[in-house]
């Protein structure tokens, strides 16, 4: 599919946007980055556990001195190229011309740099699932490929390489939460977004392996080396339960095998029961739950699920 210029995008149910036309023939300009996250990190230090990448914000970019390109860097064209051409849909920008903050806020917005692109997954596009698959697709691969954010619109969240997933604000005005919010905004540090290799090269650079988000597995109950982005959530959670802490949940229950869902959707439905009781039936064998298998997230649960991730890191 070949770059847009300066058309206006409408969508059923949501304010008319304008993509800016500018002379290096980016689709950019989408208003799809806000100000809602307070914990963005704002000091150039290590922000990396050595596995995920260290978020670069527009504040660290500035006191660095880096300054915007002209152009779409070489590592957001080739993941823009890797998208369209695996799944299709729809490219709404990467580049603000001319720079300006993210909306709601005073932060410089990313795109600013080229480092964030907006995809579109629905009218046009392939639909849900597959936007299910790119999102499960970066964050796997968000050591190797440098993805440091996805803000996923529709479904009211945002996943931080420095924070993993969290629920977002509802709200009409950005779109988080809204069904006609049918994009993904994804994000790649720096230096990935500089990086002139294709997707398939960056993965292989690694062979596949180290370096991934929390998607990654290891044999199920324990065995392997444990993927240090997994994060034992706050009980009690339980089945009607959403929100960010139940993603850490589903994150924790496919990191060991114990789920067959692909994607943490933050929804504790009857998959996530069904995980959570075949996590607590291996906990009970391996002596570490003594409670009833009832598909809870307890504190005896908790303690079960802390004590499998520790025994994965041996």
């Amino acid at each position: 599919m070949g770059e847009t210029q300066g058309r206006d995008v409408t969508v059923a149910g949501a304010p008319t946007v304008t993509t800016d036309n500018d002379a290096t023939a980016d689709a950019g300009g989408m208003p799809f980055d806000d100000d809602f996250d307070a914990g963005e990190p704002s000091e150039p230090a290590d922000r990396g556990d050595g596995r995920l990448p260290a978020y670069d914000s527009g504040t660290i970019l500035q006191q660095r001195g880096i300054g915007y390109p002209a152009a779409r860097p070489a590592g957001m064209t080739a993941l823009r190229e890797y998208v369209m051409d695996r799944w299709g849909g729809a490219d709404l920008g990467c580049l603000s011309i001319p720079p300006r903050p993210m909306r709601g806020g005073t932060s410089p917005s990313l795109h600013n740099w080229g480092m964030a692109w907006d995809w579109r997954w629905a009218n046009p596009g392939p639909g849900r699932s597959s936007a299910n698959e790119v999102i499960e697709f970066c964050v796997e691969h968000a050591g190797d490929l440098g993805i440091q954010g996805v803000h996923d619109y529709e479904q009211c969240r945002y996943w931080k390489s420095y924070d993993g997933w969290n629920t977002a604000t509802a709200s009409a005005s950005s779109g988080f939460g809204e069904s006609w919010a049918q994009w993904l905004h994804i994000e790649r540090t720096w230096a990935a977004a500089n990086d002139g290799r294709s997707i398939a090269a960056a993965l292989g650079h690694s062979g596949g392996g180290g370096g991934k988000g929390g998607g990654g597995k290891s044999g199920g109950g324990g065995g392997g080396k444990a993927d240090t982005a997994t994060v034992i959530p706050q009980p009690v959670i339980r089945r009607g339960d959403e929100g960010a802490n139940v993603a850490r949940l589903q994150d924790f229950l496919r990191r060991f095998e114990f789920a067959d869902f692909a994607t943490s959707d933050g929804v504790y439905g009857p998959k996530t029961l069904k995980a959570v009781k075949s996590a607590q039936t291996s906990f009970k064998k391996r002596g570490w739950y003594t409670r009833s298998i009832d598909g809870e997230y307890g504190p005896g649960t908790a303690a079960a699920a802390a004590k499998c991730l520790d025994a994965g890191k041996g």
